[in-house]
């Protein structure tokens, strides 16, 4: 099941491609080591197209054939081994990238209207949420240190930091 996105409608869809375009233009883009190197470009097409269209259940079902099979791993010894990629990895990957320009697509649209704050809330249902991650849930936080953040810079605010974390469960709304 995607994750709920109650701010994701065109207006805020223009706003999260807008920070991917910026991102790939000037070469911020991070992508995952978990892609395929030669299916780069295609994923990044993907999650445009997702941001767009779609959702990030969308881009699970077209990022799980371009990503590696096995990671390498740290061993107790110090070493290194392959180990084959968890199941669940191409939905926490399609789930972080999409909330993550989701959530700075909401950020910049606070922005622009004039609202500034954005609202922290759970995106998917948790029968046992983290102590952390509860704590946060209905936190209004400034809604340029949240873009500020997700953008790559230093944030002091610890619950800022929450955001954009792999499987969290949390993203921002407009309010």
């Amino acid at each position: 099941m995607p994750l709920q996105y109650e701010s994701l409608d065109p207006t805020t869809r223009r706003f999260a491609i807008a920070e991917l375009d910026a991102d790939m233009a000037s070469g911020a883009y991070h992508s995952s080591e978990r892609i395929r190197p030669t299916a780069i470009a295609e994923y990044q097409r993907y999650l445009h197209e997702a941001l767009r269209y779609y959702d990030d259940r969308w881009l699970e079902e077209h990022a799980s054939d371009l990503m590696v099979d096995f990671e390498p791993r740290r061993t107790r010894s110090g070493g290194q081994a392959a180990v084959k990629l968890p199941e669940m990895a191409s939905r926490m990957l399609a789930e972080g990238d999409f909330n993550r320009y989701y959530m700075r697509g909401v950020a910049v649209r606070a922005i622009e209207e004039g609202r500034q704050v954005v609202e922290v809330y759970r995106t998917r249902l948790s029968m046992e949420p983290r102590a952390e991650s509860a704590q946060l849930e209905g936190r209004r936080l400034p809604a340029i240190e949240v873009l500020r953040y997700l953008r790559g810079e230093e944030a002091s605010d610890p619950a800022v930091t929450a955001l954009g974390r792999p499987n969290s469960g949390l993203s921002v709304r407009l309010v």
